[in-house]
């Protein structure tokens, strides 16, 4: 296929910001954009890698790459081919100088019904943290959630076993203590809190779930710092939600990359069928309890990432959009891109 001439700074401002909107690891965006006349370069951003929680940037890659899903979802949308070249991917810590990925068109393509309804669900998609239905998912939801992680090049595995539930659940509340008791994890967690209005980037009160509204079968992040890991299991009437988890054959950062464009593909997925996800990220967090949840798993490989997966309340109110920094703070555009 031959390139396409470069693509129009309108038509790349729109592909940034809704890349922009693809999820991240406490809201801290930790991306940047960089277009030319020859392509779209995303770079990671080190100053926003969380050192305690994420002391090795996986989980920047993470987001990084469902970054990269959106935007190439958004380009599909307008019946554009993208091609994507990987790296050049490094070992070690994330480097600010080396783009994670290039995007550049190669062709025109009309969009497929499919596209077009993940393109439609980026700007409904959001994080929600609240009681879903007391239902599972549906057997061909969760295939179609498969899919899209197969798409990406991962792979998807629901706990659907109650005995590999309890043992996902044991090690989730285990790590989530852990993180609870830990002075510098607490610390990291309070600078990224934020308070109404203002903010561009961090947790926001609006994506706080109270103690009181914790009705999961699965621990939950508490947001609040208090370290109270909810109510006992038994005191209250529990959602009993799909959990999956997202992996890939090996670790290294090709691999975390490929792996967060698949969970950009299942969150996508997700809601344009009608369903909502939060991650269960405490599991992953720690290199120990994500090395034995991938023992559970069945061995299958390295867990990148957890979710709990459901249908939302029919009486819950719209979540408010979670603040998202500006497009002239994360894109660069050179002279010679095209006007």
């Amino acid at each position: 296929m031959v390139t396409t001439p470069g693509l129009p700074v309108d038509l790349v401002r729109d592909v940034v910001r809704l890349a922009g909107l693809a999820p991240s690891i406490h809201n801290t965006q930790p991306w940047r954009w960089r277009h030319d006349g020859a392509g779209l370069y995303l770079y990671p951003e080190p100053a926003r890698l969380l050192a305690v929680l994420d002391p090795t940037g996986r989980q920047l890659l993470l987001s990084c790459g469902a970054a990269l899903l959106h935007a190439r979802v958004a380009l599909r949308a307008r019946g554009l081919e993208p091609r994507v070249e990987l790296g050049p991917l490094a070992d070690g810590p994330v480097g600010a100088d080396s783009p994670l990925a290039t995007i550049r068109v190669v062709g025109a393509r009309e969009a497929s019904a499919e596209e077009l309804a993940l393109a439609a669900a980026i700007e409904r998609r959001h994080t929600d943290r609240r009681p879903f239905q007391p239902v599972p998912l549906a057997h061909e939801d969760v295939v179609a959630l498969r899919r899209a992680a197969e798409a990406e090049g991962s792979w998807l595995r629901s706990f659907d076993d109650p005995q590999l539930r309890v043992e996902v659940a044991v090690l989730l509340a285990h790590a989530d203590w852990i993180e609870t008791h830990d002075p510098a994890y607490r610390e990291e967690l309070g600078r990224w809190r934020r308070q109404a209005g203002g903010a561009a980037d961090g947790i926001p009160p609006s994506a706080v779930v109270s103690n009181d509204e914790r009705q999961s079968e699965f621990v939950l992040r508490d947001f609040e710092i208090t370290g109270d890991a909810g109510l006992p299991l038994g005191q209250v009437s529990v959602e009993r939600p799909t959990v999956v988890g997202i992996g890939s054959s090996a670790d290294t950062p090709a691999d975390r990359l490929m792996a967060g464009q698949a969970l950009g593909r299942v969150l996508l997925t997700a809601t344009a069928r009608g369903a909502a996800a939060s991650p269960l990220g405490q599991a992953v967090d720690l290199p120990s309890t994500r090395a034995l949840l991938g023992a559970v798993a069945g061995g299958l490989g390295h867990i990148q990432m957890l979710l709990r997966v459901g249908y939302p309340q029919p009486q819950a109110a719209p979540l408010a959009p979670t603040p998202r920094r500006a497009v002239d703070e994360i894109l660069e555009t050179t002279p010679d891109a095209p006007a």
